[in-house]
C-alpha cells in the first residue's frame, strides 16, 4: 500500500503563509475572549499548543492577510465549538447548534451567551465582507455543521457506526471542511457561481478534496478517540465494523481509497481546465486550493501535538502508532 506522504507528494507544497506570525497574534488575541469563559487553565495550554492557526497558514498558503485572518479565527472558532460539544449529550449539543444559527441567521438576536456574540462577532467581521455566493453558501455549511455535530453526539450515545457510505455523507457535513473551503474562494478573489457548484465536475473534485481531508483527520485522530471511547465516528471504526476487518487490513483499505479519491481530484481537474471560459479558469484555481488545504491538512497534523503529541516527528518517520489505553499494541499508521 503507498505511503500517505507519497500519495500527498503529488500536491505540491507551498509552504507557510508569510503573514502568518502576524495574523496568528492577532487571532490567537481574539479567541482568548472567548476560550477563557469556556475552559480552565490546563485546557487552554493543550488548546494552544495544538497551534490550529499553522493549519490556515499551511492550506492558504496564498491568502492575503484579510484572508488569513478571516482562516485563522474561522480555524479557533471551529475548534473551540468541536471540543466543547464533544463533552456534551445530544441534547444539549442541539441546543448548542440552534444558538449559532441563530446568530448567524438573525440580526437582533442575542441570548448573552459567549457562543452567541463568538459567532456574530466572526459574521460581522469576515462572512459579511465576502462575495454574495460566498457568504450565503458559508452560512448554510455552517449551519449544516453545527446540526450535524449534534447529530454526532447522539451516535455517540448510543453506540452506533454507520456504514462506508452513510458515513462518508454524515462525515462531509459534520467535519466543518465545508466552512474552511468556502474561505477559499474568498481569500482567492473568487465568487463562483451556484451554477458551478452544482456541476458534476465541480462536485466530484470538491468532493474528492473533502473526503481526503476528513479521512486523513479520522487517520490520524484514530488513536485519540478510540481513547476516548470516541471512534465510532471514525471511518477507520466504520471501515472495520462494515468489512469486518482488523485494525491493520482496515488502515490498508483505507491506503487504497486514499489513493483511488486522490486520482478523482485530478481527473476533475483535467477535465475542468479542457473547458473554455472564465469561470471554468476560476473553477480550476478553487480545485488547485483545495489541493492546498489537502497537502496542508497533512502538514499541521505532524507539525502541532494536536493528534501525537511530542512523538510527532518520530511518528512521521515511523508510521508506527502505539495504541492508548483503553486498547494496546501498535499498528503501522501507513504501511
Amino acid at each position: 500500500m503507498p505511503d500517505l506522504e507519497d500519495t500527498l507528494a503529488i500536491f505540491p507544497n507551498k509552504g507557510l503563509n508569510p503573514h502568518h506570525d502576524e495574523i496568528r497574534a492577532e487571532s490567537r488575541a481574539w479567541i482568548n475572549r472567548f476560550n477563557k469563559t469556556v475552559y480552565g487553565p490546563k485546557m487552554r495550554a493543550f488548546m494552544e499548543s495544538c497551534e490550529f492557526e499553522f493549519i490556515q497558514s499551511f492550506c492558504y498558503p496564498y491568502a492575503g492577510k484579510d484572508g488569513l485572518r478571516a482562516t485563522m479565527d474561522l480555524a479557533n472558532v471551529l475548534w473551540l465549538y468541536d471540543e466543547y460539544t464533544d463533552t456534551q449529550n445530544g441534547q444539549d449539543a442541539h441546543k448548542a447548534a440552534i444558538i449559532v444559527q441563530r446568530s448567524l441567521r438573525e440580526c437582533k438576536f442575542d441570548d448573552g451567551s459567549w457562543l452567541c456574540h463568538m459567532t456574530k462577532d466572526f459574521k460581522t467581521n469576515h462572512i459579511d465582507r465576502a462575495g454574495s455566493n460566498i457568504a450565503s453558501r458559508l452560512i448554510d455549511h455552517f449551519c449544516t455543521y453545527v446540526t450535524h455535530v449534534g447529530r454526532e453526539a447522539e451516535l455517540r450515545e448510543s453506540n452506533e457506526v454507520l456504514d462506508i457510505r452513510g458515513y462518508t455523507a454524515f462525515r462531509r457535513e459534520a467535519s466543518a471542511v465545508r466552512v474552511a473551503f468556502d474561505l477559499v474562494e474568498y481569500c482567492l478573489g473568487v465568487d463562483l457561481s451556484q451554477e458551478i457548484h452544482n456541476d458534476p465536475v465541480f462536485i466530484s473534485g470538491y468532493n474528492a478534496a473533502l473526503d481526503l481531508v476528513c479521512w486523513a483527520n479520522d487517520l490520524y485522530s484514530y488513536n485519540m478517540e478510540q481513547a476516548k471511547g470516541h471512534s465510532g465516528a471514525n471511518i477507520i471504526t466504520v471501515i472495520m465494523e462494515t468489512k469486518k476487518l482488523k485494525l491493520q487490513v482496515a488502515l490498508d483499505f483505507f491506503g487504497g481509497y486514499f489513493e483511488s479519491v486522490t486520482n478523482q481530484l485530478h481527473t476533475a481537474r483535467t477535465t475542468l481546465n479542457s473547458r473554455p471560459g472564465h469561470e471554468y479558469h476560476d473553477a480550476v484555481r478553487v480545485l488547485d486550493a483545495l489541493a492546498d488545504w489537502v497537502r496542508g491538512n497533512v502538514l499541521w497534523s505532524f507539525t502541532t501535538e494536536r493528534y501525537f503529541g511530542i512523538d510527532s516527528s518520530t511518528i512521521r518517520t515511523t508510521r508506527r502508532v502505539t495504541l492508548k489505553e483503553p486498547f494496546c499494541g501498535t499498528f503501522n499508521l501507513v504501511d
